[in-house]
């Protein structure tokens, strides 16, 4: 088996570097976990002892308000990781993780993940790696909170969501896959409506196109723009 450089697992899938090492793919196979839409993964006030990947599919992370109202705090994707709070000292979880669709997760207990990062470095710069685009994107959440109107918050998350998970097809943009307008509005502190209203607006300028499976940016330069135009 080739042994690949420090910085090959930096910009590379989970896929990817499974494909690359048996015996990574075989750690994963025996902990991987089929989960159908509206499955929980994970409930609040559950021991948190444990760390997963989605192979597939797509999970939705939150907390319960006020009268048992679900607060969606993050929609997760292929190769991304929920669950790390468990190497910090909390012994309960605080949110709960749901299936958003028919979903493969990988479920490793803190103390196996920490022998198998130690043992591949790869998956250990591959997970270190997600930690920091997480913060990232939590501390951007955090300033759009302060320093944007809702229209702005709204664009911004559309520029992200080309950022993370685009398919340039022409001119174009796509993003398969594409969230409810409720969800979009539980993402960025806004409501449904306001949502609604400025993605019709966006398509009505043939800024944007959508639909329940995917977005379409049909002129990006003109979105990104927008994010720094005067109400």
């Amino acid at each position: 088996m080739d042994i690949k450089p420090v910085w090959y697992a930096e910009n590379t899938k989970l896929t990817d570097l499974l494909s690359t090492d048996e015996l990574l793919a075989a750690e994963f196979s025996k902990r991987t976990m089929s989960k159908k839409r509206g499955d929980y993964v994970y409930l609040p006030g559950e021991k948190s002892d444990s760390v997963f990947f989605i192979l597939s599919g797509k999970v939705r992370l939150g907390a319960f308000r006020e009268s048992e109202k679900e607060t969606v705090t993050a929609i997760l994707t292929e190769g991304d990781v929920f669950g790390q709070n468990s190497f910090s000292s909390a012994e309960k979880r605080k949110d709960f993780a749901v299936a958003a669709e028919d979903t493969k997760v990988v479920e490793f207990k803190k103390e196996e993940l920490r022998r198998l990062m130690s043992q591949n470095i790869q998956l250990g710069i591959y997970y270190l790696n997600f930690l920091n685009d997480r913060m990232t994107e939590l501390e951007g959440k955090l300033e759009s909170l302060v320093y944007m109107d809702s229209k702005s918050r709204i664009i911004a998350f559309l520029l992200a969501s080309v950022e993370k998970s685009g398919q340039r097809m022409g001119y174009e943009w796509v993003v398969r896959g594409f969230l409810t307008h409720m969800d979009i509005a539980s993402l960025t502190s806004t409501s449904r409506q306001t949502v609604t209203m400025i993605l019709n607006e966006l398509r009505q300028e043939n800024i944007i196109d959508f639909d329940r499976k995917r977005l379409i940016v049909r002129d990006l330069a003109r979105l990104k723009s927008m994010l720094h135009e005067k109400p």
